[in-house]
């Protein structure tokens, strides 16, 4: 039999985080849920990360799908790993990845206390960090049409409309090794499937979390929203910065 996840792995995949006591099982706070052959209601003691919709639940019951019920029991205490299943109108349901005892949960995770909405976001933004290639401060010194989108064909349905900045590199916090100049792409495109990504502008000065589109290529991309943040911002990003530099 395999052995449990750890809480870093369940808080990996899990949203909403909280210690929570249970009050029954086979039970259900929504009227949407029929089958309540597999959760119970929980009393959500501490929140300790959640999105901004989970976030003002501590002190309130809730509804927990767990997938094997028999592991808990009334009165048991424990830090659940979810995320959000069900909304209605006589509260919310969420189904859960595992659970670990308070303590073990909380030594683990060192997070109690904290704001729960900040928690899951410096969470995200660390495991962002961790899946680009380099990530460097630095300030965008002139943006143009990649030379290869030059002689382009007609602009079809959500086109990204490439543009290819040139960074002046300040700090490398990884990857890079003895770059002063970076070439990052970026969709220009405010379409749908693009309006998200980050648009660059000359003078622009902030933190890069850049990703190689292939192996050996010669330029980096920003697709996803928190590939920058402006220096003046002082969001996740510095603070994750400003921590590893504490170490």
């Amino acid at each position: 039999m395999p052995d449990a996840p750890s809480p870093d792995e369940l808080a990996a995949k899990a949203s909403f985080i909280f210690r929570g006591t249970v009050l029954r099982v086979n039970a259900s706070t929504l009227r949407e849920v029929s089958d309540k052959s597999n959760t119970a209601i929980v009393r959500v003691d501490e929140t300790v990360q959640a999105p901004k919709v989970l976030s003002h639940y501590t002190g309130q019951e809730i509804t927990v799908y767990l997938p094997d019920l028999a592991e808990v029991k009334a009165g048991d205490q424990a830090v659940f790993f979810t995320n959000s299943w069900l909304f209605g109108n006589d509260g919310v349901a969420v189904r859960s990845l595992g659970h670990h005892p308070p303590a073990a949960a909380n030594a683990a995770l060192g997070m109690s206390g904290a704001d729960p909405v900040a928690n899951l976001q410096a969470r995200d933004t660390r495991a962002h960090y961790d899946s680009a290639d380099a990530v460097v401060s630095g300030t965008v010194v002139s943006v143009r049409v990649p030379p290869a989108s030059a002689e382009r064909r007609a602009v079809g349905e959500h086109d990204p409309q490439w543009r290819e900045a040139t960074i002046e590199v300040d700090q490398r916090h990884k990857g890079a090794a003895g770059k002063r100049e970076i070439i990052v792409r970026f969709p220009a495109s405010h379409d749908r499937m693009w309006h998200r990504a980050p648009k660059l502008r000359a003078g622009d000065k902030g933190h890069f979390l850049l990703h190689a589109p292939s192996k050996g290529a010669d330029y980096y991309t920003l697709l996803h929203p928190e590939d920058f943040e402006l220096g003046s911002r002082q969001g996740p990003v510095h603070r994750l910065l400003n921590q590893q530099g504490a170490r």
